[in-house]
């Protein structure tokens, strides 16, 4: 007999792709000040990943199980299981050298939405395809989903039979690099005395993560995520990050060919903490920041140029 094992590619294996349009105005005010609006919208088909493509779907009533060729256990099956969707407004200006100054700004906002724990991790559900009739004993009662969907006393939910079941779609949330509002600012001015203050300030909403600890198995394979998915992934957001930088420079002429500039620079001059991780793990210490980036720094240099 064939030799059977336990990860295999999806027969399918649809090349993954990504379909968007986009549109864009600009205006020019003035004569040294340009303004311009862009939308965005794009979809992502076809994300590759990995789920139990053998799992029943009677695991989630009652034993686990596994559907042919390999009943003993679960196949992890690579293919196209995923998507995403982007929607982005960007609105900029651009306000060239003039008066001795010149500055850019520019705010996007951004809505992506995928259902991918990652390309090597298994969803939060595997099974995809029609619901057949099941039934479990819940505190001494049977039910079943012949006639509509119930709710295991686990807390499992069993969908009715006969209704299309896309287990994936119970991961779907914002992206895990998503960001919802991003503001930043720069520019340069050119003071008397070959002196130049330049500066980039950046306001950006926190980063999306999920509350874990919790102990759900929605298909039964006996793999816990560990998310919260009553409140769904992702669904909560990470106090916001806002930093500016800013250099100080006074250039020195020696003689016709030869220039030095002193270089004064800070980074995060406002000193915020700006977090870098927080505690996901509900209830005592949810939310609260684990690990910031670095506070205000400086540092002095020369730069010549002959």
């Amino acid at each position: 007999p064939p030799q059977l094992f336990p990860t295999s590619i999806d027969g399918s294996f649809d090349t993954p792709y990504t379909t968007s349009v986009g549109i864009g105005v600009q205006r020019e005010i003035g004569k040294d000040l340009v303004v311009q609006v862009d939308y965005y919208h794009r979809e992502i088909n076809n994300l590759l990943g990995v789920r139990q493509s053998n799992l029943t779907f009677n695991s989630r009533a009652g034993a686990r199980t596994f559907l042919p060729p390999f009943t003993a256990g679960a196949i992890a099956t690579f293919g196209p299981w995923y998507s995403g969707v982007y929607d982005g407004l960007i609105v900029s200006f651009n306000k060239r050298l003039s008066r001795r100054f010149v500055l850019n700004g520019d705010y996007a906002y951004a809505k992506e939405t995928d259902n991918q724990m990652g390309i090597n991790a298994l969803p939060s559900d595997s099974f995809i395809g029609v619901a057949p009739v099941v039934s479990s004993t819940e505190s001494g009662v049977l039910r079943t989903n012949a006639n509509g969907p119930y709710t295991r006393a686990n807390g499992r939910f069993v969908a009715a039979a006969g209704s299309f079941v896309y287990g994936p779609d119970l991961d779907k949330g914002p992206s895990d690099l998503a960001v919802d509002h991003t503001f930043q600012l720069n520019g340069l001015v050119y003071l008397p005395w070959q002196v130049q203050i330049s500066g980039i300030f950046r306001a950006q909403s926190g980063f999306h993560y999920s509350r874990t600890g919790s102990s759900a198995d929605p298909d039964g394979n006996g793999t816990l995520q560990g998310i919260d998915l009553v409140a769904g992934r992702n669904a909560f957001t990470s106090p916001a990050y806002v930093n500016l930088d800013m250099r100080f420079t006074k250039r020195f002429d020696i003689g016709e060919r030869f220039k030095v500039h002193a270089l004064f620079e800070f980074f995060n001059l406002l000193n915020r903490q700006n977090p870098a991780a927080v505690e996901t793990v509900a209830p005592t210490t949810f939310g609260t920041l684990k690990q910031i980036l670095p506070g205000r720094e400086g540092q002095i240099g020369l730069r010549i140029e002959f």
